[in-house]
Order: C-alpha cells, then structure tokens, then sequence
C-alpha cells in the first residue's frame, strides 16, 4: 500500500515537473529546468560514490569482514549455550564452515573476491543476521497473560 502510494506520489512529481518543463510559464520552466539539473548532478555524485567504494573494496576496506563473522560466531555460541539451543548451535556451525569456505577461497594473497564469492558472503550475511534475529526472539521472555 505505502509503495504504490509513493508510486503514485513520485509519478506526480515527474508529470508536474514534465508538464512544467514544456507548457509552464518562464518562472515554472526555470523552476523545472533547475530541478532537472540537480537530479543530473545527483546521478552523477551516485555514480562517483559507486566508482570510490569500488576502489576502496579493491584496496582491502572489507577484507576484515570475515574476521568480524568469527567473532561473531563466537559471542553466538555462547548466547546459544545460555540459552541450550543444539538447533541455533548446529546453524552457528554450518556457518562457520561457509565463513571458512570463503576465507579459503579470498586466498593468503589477499586477492580480491570473485563475484559468486561476494554473493556467498552476501548470503551468509543474510543468513547470519537472520540466525542473530531468531536467537533474540527466543531469549525474550514470554509475554505475560
């Protein structure tokens, strides 16, 4: 519902700012030609910020990611422990070895990830936090009656 409300919301906008840029009055025309403007200037700063965090994974700024899962892993044993859950144990592990998996294939080299290597660390990722969210459901304490 909120989407086709912004769907609609944002078909508007371009149809006023369309109608403006073609049939408006010199001060609408204006108004519409600054707006268009700004949004080339906005797709040309998102593109430049795309370009610098590519060159930025390409120096090693996420190299420490599978790093920060194993110590993630590790506080998530624990809490699973407390809480003796074998199953949240058992995913713990499995994760663990896909985390590993991709350590071996990133290579001692430091060598930059292939993409279905990204897409497995996307994924694990996923997987993680939707482990994280299970796990602190079942830590709550039952609503009281």
């Amino acid at each position: 519902m909120i989407r086709t409300l912004l769907k609609i919301g944002l078909l508007l906008v371009v149809g006023l700012l369309g109608y403006n840029y073609f049939f408006g009055d010199a001060e609408e025309k204006a108004q519409s030609r600054e707006i268009v403007g700004k949004a080339g200037e906005l797709g040309k700063d998102a593109w430049n910020l795309l370009v610098s965090e590519r060159q930025k994974m390409r120096e090693g700024k996420y190299d420490d990611a599978l790093e920060k899962l194993d110590g993630l892993y590790t506080s998530l044993r624990g809490k699973a422990k407390e809480l003796q859950d074998s199953d949240a144990l058992a995913r713990i592990q499995e994760l663990n070895e896909r985390r590993l998996e991709l350590e071996k294939a990133l290579g001692s080299d430091g060598s930059e990830l292939s993409s279905a290597a990204k897409r497995k660390l996307d994924d694990l990722t996923a997987d993680t936090e939707e482990l994280m969210n299970e796990m602190e459901t079942k830590s709550q304490p039952a609503a009281p009656r």
